[in-house]
Order: C-alpha cells, then sequence, then structure tokens
C-alpha cells in the first residue's frame, strides 16, 4: 500500500495499459501507438509484468481423480443445501450462473453500506454465516497443510464458487484490508483458467486480451501472493467456463479488519418497526469486486423474531395459501404456518413505494398467476423506477448505470421490454390494485355468496393448481397446451399445402414445358413433426434438373465471400458445349447460374401468372401471391372456417433448389441478399436428421426441448429472433457433451439449453455445429444480444417468465 493514499488509487493504477484507439471509418477499432518503438517498449512491459505475475503464483497437483470425485460430491451436498435453504442468511449469495457460499467468514459490499466502492468492504458480524464445513477440513485444509502449502491453523474462510457453463468474475483484487496473504484455491469438476490483468465491457460482455493466462486444472492448488495478488487484478472469463466449475477458496482474515456495525449499515438495512416482516434486500454485484452478474434480489422473512433471507423463486413457493384474512407461510418443519405481516415502510418513508413492496410480496394474490410470472423483472424495474421517480429533482445520481444486461440495467438493457412488459402489465394491475382496496391492509377474504359464484370457482381452483406445481410440471403443462399441434390441424395444413403444390405444378408444365422440373415435395417443420403454436407455414421445393457434366458447384470456402454456406453454381465446358445447350443458361450470369434471375422467373410464373381467384372454390380457401418480399411466398386463408373466422393465415414459401452431387442449394435472397448469383447451402435436414437419430438410439427428449425452446421464443417478443436453426444447434451441442436426455430430465435440460445460450450470447458467437467455422449469430446487433440477453438471464432465476 506505500505510495497510495487510498485504496481506488491503487485498484486504478492496477490495470494501467491503456492505449490510444483509432477508428476505421467502418466502425471497426484497434489499439494504436506512435511507432514500432512504442509497441516494442509496450510489449516489453507486459512481459515483465506477466513475469512478475508468474514469480508470485505458485501451483501444484495434489488432488487424485477419486479425491476430486469424493470432494465434488460433498460440493453437491452444499448446494442441495443451500437450494432448501437451511443454511445462514449470508451463507449463500446467488447470481446468475454463479453462487458463492460463505463458510467461517463473510464479507458484504457495495448496498448495505452507506460509503460504497472498493475498500469499503466489510466483515459480517460473528455468527452470520455458518462455520466452515467439516469435510472442508478434513478433505482439503489438512491435505494443504501436510503438503506445506500452507501452515496448520492458517484458514479461517472458506468460500465455495460454484459456476455454470458462461459464468465469470470480473477483474477485482481480494480485498487487501480484509484478507491476509497467501490466496489459495484448489478447483473441482473441470479444467479452466485464471487471467490477470484483464479489462471486462459490456453489451455484450467483452474481455480484452490478458497480460498472462494461467491454466487451472482439476483438482490442482492455486497460490497467489506478492504481485499477484495484491497489484495487479485477476478474473475468470466467460469464454473459459465451458463446463460447470467449482473452487474452493482459502483464506485469512486480517485481526483488524472492519466489521458490519450498526453505524455502517444503511438505513434501509435495519428499521425500528422489527414486526415488519418483508422486505426486499437488493444487492448490487457492480459494487463488488468478486460477483460477475448484477442485481439479485432476495427478501427477509422474520418468523418468531427470527429472520431467514429467501430468494423470489422460494418466496412465490411460499406465499400459496391464505388464512382468515392473513398470509401463512406452508413450512412443515422450523416455520410451520407462522403469520406474516406486512411492512409498510421503505427506507424510512410511506408512499407507493409500500404499495409496490406490498404488492410484490403477495403477487400471487394480488397481480394473479400472470403478474405473479414477471415477478422476476419487475421486482427489479419496478423498484428502479420508484427510485428514479421518488429522487428530488436537483438530485443527481452519483454513477451513471453501466449499459449491460449482465447488470439487469432498467435504463438501458430492454427499453421495448421493460416499457411494454412492466408498465403495460405490472403498473396497470397496480393501478387496478390501489382503486379496489386499502393495500395496507390485510387482503380480505370473499364473501360467502362470491365463493358460491360459478364463474369465479374455476378460475380460483386453476389459479390455485398452478401455484403448487412444480416448474418442470408447468413446463410438462406448457408442452401440452401451448406446443404441441392437434393431429388434425397438422393434417388440414399439409393437405391445403400439397393441393397448392399440385396446382403450381400443373401450370408450371403447362406454361413451361421445356423447363426441366422435378416433382415438387413440401418440406419444413410441418413435415418433420417440428412446428409449434400453430400450423402456419410450410416449403415447397421446387428442384432444378441441372447437367452434372456442365454445371459445378463451388463451395463457399473457396468464393470470394468465404462464407461456408454462401455456394455458387458455374457453368462447364462452354468452349466445347456453348450457351444454349442446357435450358438453365439462359440464367446465366458471368458464367454462373443467377438465384436471382431464377426466382424472378419462377415469380413471374407463380406468383403473377397464376389466377388465384379462380382457384378459390376449387382449393376451398383463398390464395394470394405476397407481392413486395424478397421470398416467392403465397398467403393462404380460410384453411379451415376456424381459421378464417379468426383472421390466421397460412404460407407457403417457393424455394428452387438445386442439387448437384452431396450439395443442395437454394436460391434464398431474404438470406443472401444483393448477390446474385450466389445460393444458399442450407443445413436444416442434417440438423433434423441428426436430433432425430439421436432420440432413436436413446429414446431421448432433444425434439421435444427443442419444440419447447422455439414456442418460448415466438411466444416472447425479445427472444423472436432466435429462431429453430439456433436452437438446433445449441441442442446439438449440448448432446455432445451431456448423456441424460430422458424424459425425466426434460426440465434440466431445458435449463440448461437457456444456460447455453446466455454462454453463446455473451461470446457473441454460437458455431454451426455441422460447419464450426459459421457464426449463426453473425447478423445480430449488440442491441439484439442485449435484449435477448437481459431475458434470458432473469429467465436463470425465474424461469416461470418463459411460459407466460
Amino acid at each position: 500500500m506505500a505510495g497510495f493514499t487510498d485504496l481506488r488509487e491503487k485498484l486504478k493504477s492496477m490495470t494501467p495499459h491503456r492505449d490510444k484507439v483509432f477508428e476505421y471509418s467502418n466502425g471497426e477499432k484497434r489499439k494504436y501507438r506512435e511507432s514500432d518503438d512504442d509497441e516494442s517498449e509496450y510489449e516489453e512491459r507486459r512481459d515483465a509484468e506477466a513475469r512478475k505475475v508468474k514469480s508470485s503464483i505458485k501451483q501444484a497437483s495434489i488432488f487424485t481423480q477419486e479425491e476430486c470425485a469424493l470432494i465434488e460430491a460433498k460440493i453437491d451436498e452444499v448446494v442441495a443445501k443451500g437450494d432448501k435453504g437451511l443454511y445462514r442468511e449470508h451463507t449463500v449469495d446467488r447470481a446468475p450462473l454463479r453462487n458463492k457460499y460463505f463458510f467461517g467468514e463473510g464479507y458484504t459490499y457495495g448496498s448495505q453500506l452507506e460509503k460504497r466502492g472498493p475498500g469499503q468492504e466489510r466483515l459480517y458480524s460473528k455468527g452470520e454465516v455458518d462455520e466452515i464445513p467439516d469435510w472442508v477440513h478434513e478433505l482439503v485444509i489438512d491435505r494443504l497443510v501436510t503438503h506445506g502449502v500452507i501452515p496448520e491453523g492458517f484458514v479461517n474462510s472458506a468460500v465455495i464458487n460454484d459456476y455454470q457453463p458462461g459464468g465469470c468474475i470480473v477483474s477485482h483484487v481480494d480485498p487487501i484490508h480484509i484478507f491476509e496473504r497467501p490466496i489459495v484455491s484448489v478447483s473441482f469438476f473441470s479444467d479452466s483458467a485464471l487471467c490477470f490483468g484483464c479489462k471486462f465491457q459490456f453489451k455484450p460482455i467483452r474481455v480484452s486480451e490478458p497480460v498472462l493466462y494461467l491454466p487451472v486444472r482439476r483438482g490442482s492448488v492455486t497460490v497467489l501472493s506478492g504481485y499477484a495478488a495484491d497489484d495487479i487484478t485477476h478474473c475468470i472469463r466467460p469464454q473459459d467456463i465451458k463446463e460447470r466449475r467449482a473452487v474452493i477458496i482459502l483464506r485469512k482474515t486480517r485481526p483488524d479488519a472492519p466489521r458490519l456495525n450498526s453505524s455502517s449499515l444503511s438505513p434501509s438495512i435495519h428499521s425500528s418497526e422489527r414486526r415488519h416482516i418483508l422486505k426486499a434486500k437488493r444487492s448490487h454485484r457492480k459494487a463488488d469486486p468478486d460477483a460477475a452478474h448484477s442485481e439479485i434480489v432476495t427478501y427477509d422473512v422474520f418468523v418468531l423474531g427470527e429472520r431467514a433471507s429467501v430468494s423470489q423463486t422460494k418466496l412465490l413457493n411460499l406465499i400459496l395459501r391464505f388464512n382468515g384474512s392473513e398470509l401463512t407461510l406452508p413450512y412443515k418443519d422450523t416455520f410451520t404456518e407462522e403469520v406474516m405481516y406486512y411492512s409498510g415502510k421503505r427506507r424510512g418513508e410511506d408512499g407507493i413505494a409500500a404499495v409496490i413492496d406490498f404488492l410484490l410480496s403477495n403477487a400471487r394474490l394480488v397481480l394473479g398467476v400472470g403478474g405473479a410470472a414477471v415477478l422476476g423483472i419487475a421486482t427489479l424495474a419496478v423498484k428502479r423506477l420508484i427510485e428514479r421517480a421518488g429522487r428530488p429533482p436537483d438530485e443527481k445520481p452519483d454513477k451513471k448505470m453501466t449499459d449491460s444486461w449482465e447488470e439487469l440495467s432498467l435504463v438501458s438493457a430492454s427499453p421495448k421490454l421493460l416499457h411494454k412488459g412492466i408498465e403495460g402489465v405490472v403498473m396497470k394491475q397496480i393501478a387496478a390494485a390501489t382503486k379496489k382496496a386499502e393495500l395496507s391492509q390485510p387482503i380480505p377474504l370473499p364473501s360467502p355468496e362470491s365463493q358460491r359464484c360459478d364463474a369465479d370457482q374455476p378460475q380460483r381452483r386453476k389459479r390455485m393448481d398452478l401455484c403448487v406445481m412444480t416448474f418442470a410440471e408447468r413446463l410438462q403443462q406448457y408442452y401440452r397446451t401451448r406446443v404441441c399441434l392437434s393431429a388434425e390441424e397438422v393434417s388440414v395444413a399439409q393437405q391445403r399445402a400439397l393441393d397448392i403444390a399440385t396446382e403450381i405444378q400443373a401450370f408450371l408444365h403447362s406454361k413451361h414445358p421445356d423447363m426441366p422440373l422435378g416433382d415438387m415435395t413440401l418440406a419444413g417443420s410441418l413435415l418433420d413433426d417440428l412446428q409449434v403454436v400453430k400450423a402456419d407455414h410450410a416449403c415447397l421445393i421446387v428442384p432444378l434438373q441441372l447437367e452434372s457434366s456442365l454445371w459445378t458447384p463451388i463451395a463457399g470456402e473457396d468464393t470470394f465471400l468465404g462464407h461456408p454456406q454462401y455456394c455458387m453454381v458455374r457453368r462447364e465446358n462452354l468452349e466445347y458445349f456453348p450457351r444454349g445447350r442446357s435450358y438453365w443458361d439462359r440464367h446465366l450470369l458471368g458464367g454462373y447460374l443467377s438465384s436471382r434471375l431464377v426466382s424472378e422467373q419462377l415469380g413471374k410464373t407463380v406468383m403473377e401468372s397464376m389466377n388465384w381467384p379462380s382457384l378459390t372454390g376449387t382449393l376451398e380457401c383463398e390464395v394470394r401471391p405476397v407481392l413486395g418480399s424478397p421470398e416467392l411466398k403465397l398467403e393462404i386463408e380460410g384453411l379451415t372456417q376456424s381459421s378464417y373466422d379468426s383472421g390466421e393465415r397460412f404460407y407457403i414459401t417457393v424455394l428452387p433448389t438445386v442439387r448437384l452431387g452431396e450439395m443442395k442449394l437454394t436460391a434464398q435472397r431474404e438470406i443472401t441478399g444483393s448477390f446474385d448469383y450466389v445460393w444458399y447451402q442450407s443445413l436444416y435436414t442434417s440438423e433434423t436428421a441428426r436430433l432425430a437419430a439421436l432420440d432413436k438410439a436413446d429414446s431421448g427428449v432433444r425434439r421435444k426441448c427443442l419444440k419447447t425452446l422455439k414456442a418460448v421464443c415466438r411466444n416472447c417478443p425479445s427472444l423472436r429472433k432466435l429462431n429453430g436453426s439456433h436452437l438446433s444447434n445449441v441442442i446439438l451441442h449440448m448432446s455432445e457433451k451431456e448423456t441424460d436426455w430422458s424424459e425425466s430430465s426434460f426440465a434440466d435440460r431445458f435449463q440448461q439449453a437457456i444456460t447455453e445460450l446466455i454462454g453463446y450470447l455473451e461470446t457473441g458467437i454460437l458455431p454451426s455445429y455441422f460447419k464450426p467455422n459459421v457464426n449463426l449469430f453473425q447478423g445480430f446487433t449488440e442491441d439484439d444480444i442485449d435484449e435477448m440477453g437481459f431475458m434470458l438471464y432473469c429467465a436463470v432465476t425465474e424461469p416461470e417468465i418463459l411460459l407466460i
């Protein structure tokens, strides 16, 4: 600490690699230095710093595979106890993709202190976290003492960090004023890496090149001291957590480390009215150097004078029943049917904040099932709105919010979602509720007359049934009622599409008898039992018959575009077989078959020449070409009488297709854009066949999981840009490392897919399963990733919001 008067100054100096940034006209940025000498000097400084970091790190492989497996089983037991709420209030700290378990000593940060920022961290009072488990002493600490890694009696703080794929910890230094050195960590479950000197940026999350990249193997021990512990930040990047990983961090607190006391707590932490049993405790992860993600809301529940901290999910599972005019806890062990009272004050002030807290704490009964489902977003958003609305006009916020969906920012993360989903749903519910009753009073029971009302009883029963269902049961219900199509609906749609395909083929043969076409077939998710929500689209494959001796496909990697799926079809042997020998020579453009010219000819024939109104009686439905679209698309209305009455539409996309050898190419100008001679190589058939084969081999639920994800993305406006191709590839990648796809694991695989998607969004890269050098997220903007990531992050802790 010598030479620094404030810890903030020291932290600012720890990663000083700041270079000028040069911006090209196309928006691309790169670091810029004055000359080659500056570049060389910069590299020398980084190399020297890397050597200093490495010299103050020790690593050893102490634990065998069998010992690792035993310790990992103990870690699973810790996680299970934490999920059941069996630990003390501050033992468990949850964040998306990362949970922390404090033992022996724990420390707080940020939102619970009047002064916030680095150097303000405080240890909890004695007894606020659980003691270090015996197995940690016996299986881990004693082994390290035996090998001379740490002296006996050194450790009084043990932290277990449990990461899911894509989890991370931003760059930080373990608080110098709290922990002595060295810092010892032991890794389990999988290999990873520790990086030094990185900078994190968000929207989407990005990490700069590290000064030192340190591989960390399963079962290895890493010891940080000196420069590595005090003078440079360290972090764990999202891309380095490819599988679940846990680390046990062993440290010793300083005798003079500051602890929390009544004067250091913010006014919102302790209230004079201790009878109020429910209030939100907000945790701003960005103020904690050990936290990778942002705001998680938990609640303090006071029962018989004791306090227990529960998450939103657990709270929603608790508030399920009412007895008389009071809400009760359906706990069957420690907290048995004890009365919960409503806290009418927040931060020492009455007003709308009290109303919001009441609504959030009683969402099941006030807002109903639909309102409670958006609580994962509404809790954060409404409270932010309250804070901004309650701020005096002349008061300015201390710090601008970071534009990051990892921090669940109300201001910038997803304005469309927040305005429509929260202001349009939650605030309307609040306004309606405040008109009906005084919200500071307990909810009265309905009168006997209203209970006997036939119209109210089914709704009440349905609501209570939904409340007591587990997430797995809700997911199964969602699949049955919202995802699957009826056999009759599929059969009618297929028959109508087949009738229209027959009419198109007959007309083309009569209009262009010399046009060499194969038999047209229907394709797409409607035929593969992968269409969800409703039967509303199908593809009509129009095969072009090309002479294999005159036409050669050019793989996308070999074209000037370099895109593996953007292929070309070249005319060969023009010196021996001049133009005109093939029917398709009339569509040549620069020696290549033009997808645009082929599409235009079919478009003029099918869209403009066919007399669709005259076929209405024959087809028993109305067919209209969709004009102004790059696709060749037909719109069908009146597929059935009910769909005609409701105004629903069915669409058929006409796809000119070329098949040469093993390569199947389609003319899809909506994908290839302005490249007139580019043909698109779709991988849909390969992906679908692979999923079907895997499910057939182990009777798995991959296709069921895919259909559910497709329905969720289709029903959620923020996720509609995630299509079947994205989701199929996520599941195919999961199948490479996950073997259990049984029916009983359906909910687990669904939630794992959400986690995997977050990991891919964080990096901005989703590699194609069959062509790994293709990034399926290439067309997404930062705003797209921001909006999708925000919703999925909310779904990590509240997956029910996806089933609205």
